[in-house]
């Protein structure tokens, strides 16, 4: 499961290319060139170790495929879009994404975010220690990936369980994003801004949806980056 990639695009090409590159890299790749087949087939997600979806499908756009996989999986996802506006860009992550490439891409920088999304998945700072951390009404724990909110379980991806639990660890700590992003990402920050915003972002609206909109846990620190408010 670990080097199992699940790969939905259209352009027979650019799929093939993924596919060989990726099989050389040691991936097994499953590859579909539509949506429907995808949402039809009644794919285990949970035995691949990462998704890559194309926005541009001819049935179904990618945004609805990762709708339908957030519903049914924690596993990362990268758009692979040749849209580069960030109006696209946000809107997939904010549906669950948790990184992108823009076509044309290198297969290089493909792999080595492949590779990191899954590092993070399976290795990130919430699997590091067996803390169980409570601010007000959350409760977090980190041995079960597991975030509760006045009794209720909380559905975050493995990116935003990472951000919440690194966070919680340091709570009135302010962190920049270059040094939160290089911090969850394991990797160079290169100004990703609207990866790091749309995470928290999507974070925020989880933890307000369940403990109301008056209560803030993480706090935006205007010119410098966010921190978890100290109750």
């Amino acid at each position: 499961m670990k080097n199992r990639i699940l790969l939905i695009e259209d352009n027979e090409e650019t799929a093939n290319m993924v596919k060989d590159y990726l099989a050389g890299e040691g991936f097994e790749v499953c590859s579909f060139r539509d949506g429907k087949t995808v949402m039809e087939s009644a794919l285990d997600f949970g035995q691949y170790a990462l998704a890559l979806i194309d926005l541009m499908l001819p049935d179904m756009n990618g945004f609805e495929i990762i709708k339908n996989v957030r519903k049914l999986s924690t596993v990362p996802i990268i758009i692979i879009t040749a849209r580069d506006g960030d109006a696209d860009k946000a809107l997939g992550l904010n549906l669950g994404a948790d990184d992108y490439v823009v076509k044309p891409f290198s297969l290089i920088e493909l792999t080595a975010r492949i590779r990191a999304n899954i590092r993070r998945a399976g290795t990130g700072c919430n699997r590091m220690e067996n803390a169980i951390i409570k601010i007000r009404d959350l409760e977090i724990d980190a041995a079960r990936h597991c975030v509760r909110c006045l009794g209720k379980t909380v559905d975050l991806t493995p990116t935003e369980f990472d951000i919440l639990y690194l966070l919680a660890k340091h709570p009135g700590q302010a962190f920049s994003k270059e040094r939160l992003y290089e911090l969850i990402w394991k990797e160079p920050y290169w100004g990703n801004e609207n990866v790091l915003n749309t995470h928290i972002n999507r974070l925020r609206l989880k933890l307000r949806d369940m403990a109301g909109a008056d209560t803030v846990y993480i706090k935006t620190l205007w010119g410098i980056g966010y921190k978890m408010e100290e109750f």
